[in-house]
């Protein structure tokens, strides 16, 4: 999987002290997903190891299993 980070995106990931390695593994293990457009999707996780759960990763599915992160979220509720 390769992930490209806009540059919105790193900057919320710096304000929010979200590692890239935390986006990965929210995106290719999530605890769930809401589709918002044909091909962008907020990814979500619980960390264990952070005290502001869930962890949102806005995301656009690029092909050949690329993403392409647009930005990040800290206490992401989900309201279904």
């Amino acid at each position: 999987m390769k992930i490209l980070f806009t540059s919105h995106a790193v900057t919320r990931m710096e304000e929010r002290n979200i590692k890239p390695n935390e986006v990965e593994l929210i995106i290719s293990e999530p605890d769930g997903k809401i589709k918002q457009s044909k091909d962008k999707w907020i990814y979500y996780k619980s960390l264990k190891n952070r005290k502001d759960n869930n962890i949102a990763a806005v995301a656009v599915h690029k092909e050949n299993a690329m993403f392409e992160v647009l930005t990040v979220m800290i206490h992401f509720e989900v309201n279904i």
